[in-house]
């Protein structure tokens, strides 16, 4: 099964990274102090209520879970190894031994099973435990209650079982969240860094020397300030956290330095179907094939893995012929580049017999209300984005079941809905993707939504500066980086 297969390598690199005992190396006296900047200040550090992209940015440098996102899939950090059940149900994860937080107290599989009933707890409000958590046994009722058995269990000092209601393949990606970290008591840290201070817009990192692998830390401070001034860095502005549908965009900065950055995140005009003029295949199809700035194959990005293997050959042959229709659009005027699109796709449409009616919201918590599902009654078309979580497409997917909360264009196609419970049941990559690959063709067959771009961040980096990684989810990890 690929997902065993896929542990190999990590082993391996938990191997080499070194264990996190007493025969660990040392961290390094010196290193550069770092400057960057930063979109926002973090609403907050705890690890079970963050929820804006920065928070969790921040939380993610603190603080350590079982893995840690790497590039487009995930490393061992406190876990060592890990394996699931053959039938995928029950996963164990084995903690490093000697694991300490920044105070020197222990890091033990009780602290995992302590930090998640708190996320779940319901005077938490955690909301990354509604977005993570429910598939573990027990979650939803504990969430929904305080009370009830949830399937996660500290065998001993160093090994975690975590029981599921069903399978979940990406259960080694979930956990790499900042909700899934143990909690910090007082301030003491168990990340790569800890918190050497706080003011107005501006916070201090020191490396952490009792992080397990404090000895690839390389700056020995990081400055995270939402001023430009002076620094060494601009990290991506982004600040939507990945695995909620809103997200608003940002203009690509112009100047040398900059560089884009992949990410996991799509642009949507969401169709809604019951609306006349959009409650038939045939005529979704002609409009999203008379938009001629589409730039996506389907709604899957290119970044996500699978991608060639799940996606198909676009659509061929003649645009059909509209009648004339009016249509109306939302969007929010809080995404720089809402309004250009929204021109661009009404001047597309005219050329295809479609009045279009732009009908701006200034915020985006107005824009959602008006999209729902249900969308408002004077809402044909919305401009909305998603941005995955996780690296398979069944995170996008999950968009466009019956009874998906997020269903904008409330499409439903109970054949779709049965390929989705097969994909998430099915933990063997290769075969998932087989299967995804049969529901990005009823989606591209029914056209519920048209991909119209897949987003892009920035990163500006002052000549000198390397060692800056990024996960196309959003998170950056500091740790490596360093100035010559």
């Amino acid at each position: 099964m690929a997902k065993a297969r896929r542990l190999a390598p990590l082993l391996i690199a938990a191997l080499l990274a070194g264990c996190g005992g007493s025969s660990a190396p040392k961290p390094p006296e010196g290193g550069p102090t770092l400057r960057l900047a930063i979109p926002i200040e973090p609403a907050t550090l705890d690890p079970a209520k963050v929820a804006d992209l920065p928070s969790l940015n921040v939380a993610h440098e603190l603080y350590a879970g079982l893995t840690r996102f790497s590039g487009k899939g995930v490393v061992p950090d406190l876990a060592e190894s890990w394996e699931p059940s053959e039938n995928g149900l029950v996963w164990t994860f084995h903690l490093r031994d000697g694991l300490h937080w920044s105070d020197g107290s222990p890091i033990v599989a009780a602290d995992f099973r302590r930090a998640w009933l708190r996320a779940l707890a319901p005077r938490t409000g955690s909301a990354y435990a509604r977005a993570e958590m429910q598939n573990i046994r027990g979650a939803r009722r504990y969430r929904a209650t305080g009370s009830g058995e949830v399937g996660v269990d500290a065998v001993d000092d160093r090994t975690l079982r975590v029981t599921l209601q069903h399978p979940v393949p990406w259960l080694d990606e979930q956990v790499a969240y900042p909700v899934f970290f143990p909690t910090p008591r007082g301030n003491a840290a168990s990340g790569p860094f800890r918190l050497a201070s706080r003011s107005r817009g501006r916070l201090v990192l020191e490396r952490n020397p009792r992080y397990w692998n404090a000895a690839a830390v390389k700056p020995r401070r990081v400055v995270l300030t939402i001023s430009t001034d002076g620094v060494d860095g601009i990290l991506p502005r982004g600040i939507a956290a990945p695995g909620f549908p809103w997200i608003e965009t940002a203009r690509p900065p112009s100047g040398p330095g900059w560089r884009d950055l992949d990410t996991l995140s799509v642009h949507l005009l969401w169709l809604v179907t019951r609306r006349p003029g959009l409650d038939t295949d045939p005529e979704r199809l002609a409009i999203a094939r008379s938009l001629t700035g589409r730039t996506l194959a389907t709604v899957v990005p290119p970044a996500m893995p699978g991608y060639s293997s799940i996606v198909q050959s676009g659509q061929s042959g003649a645009i059909p012929v509209l009648p004339p229709r009016r249509l109306t659009l939302a969007y929010t005027t809080r995404d720089p580049q809402a309004e250009e699109t929204a021109t661009r796709i009404q001047g597309e449409l005219a050329g295809a017999g479609v009045t279009v009616e732009l009908v701006p919201f200034a915020t985006l918590a107005g824009l959602v209300r008006a999209a729902g599902p249900p969308a408002r009654s004077d809402v044909d078309m919305v401009l909305l984005g998603w941005s995955a979580e996780f690296f398979d497409a069944y995170n996008i997917l999950d968009l466009f079941p019956c009874a998906s909360a997020l269903n904008v264009a409330q499409w439903c196609d109970r054949s779709y809905d049965r390929l989705m419970a097969r994909a998430v049941r099915t933990l063997d990559d290769q075969d998932r993707w087989a299967i995804e690959r049969q529901i990005v063709g009823k989606l591209d067959d029914a056209m519920p939504a048209v991909p119209l771009a897949a987003q892009t961040e920035h990163v500006l980096l002052q000549p000198g500066v390397t060692g800056f990684r990024w996960s196309p989810v959003g998170f950056y990890e500091l740790a490596g980086m360093t100035r010559s």
